[in-house]
């Protein structure tokens, strides 16, 4: 079975759905690591484990109202990434675009990577109707994949 972790803010709104999961799936017995730790901290925890295969769980703003399935494919080189992180402070960012670069970086990313990631709607305060929607989803993606 492979390690679930999730990646995301509190009280961020709909960023804060993989967490929510999280804490369901936890009540019920499923481990799942908190990866909410800026991006270098996770990448380093993520080295400690030495995975093969992973479900990342996150949620992110990209403009399309879908619960989104994908291995990450990266367009530019680790240097690239690395001036990114870099230059735009993200190595404390909790975000997955910051958590999946840094763990490339790293040379900590699973080599079987799968992330489940729900669309945000609201950035701020409670989850929004869709968010809500979309948590029970991601969930129920996950549950099919352990």
């Amino acid at each position: 079975m492979p390690k679930i972790g999730a990646v995301g803010y509190w009280y961020k709104g709909d960023y804060q759905i993989p967490l929510l999961v999280m804490e369901e799936l936890r009540k019920e017995g499923v481990e799942v690591i908190d990866l909410s730790l800026g991006a270098i901290k996770a990448s380093t925890f993520l080295s400690e484990l030495n995975l093969s295969s992973f479900i990342l769980l996150a949620s992110e703003k990209r403009g399309k109202k879908e619960l989104r399935i994908y291995k990450p494919e990266f367009e530019n080189s680790i240097f690239s990434d690395f001036l990114d992180i870099y230059t735009n402070l993200k190595a404390y960012f909790m975000d997955v675009d910051s958590f999946l670069k840094m763990a490339r970086i790293m040379g900590t990313l699973p080599s079987d990577l799968t992330v489940i990631e729900c669309e945000v709607i609201n950035e701020d305060g409670e989850l929004s109707e869709w968010g809500k929607l979309c948590k029970e989803m991601m969930k129920e993606e996950l549950l099919k994949r352990i």
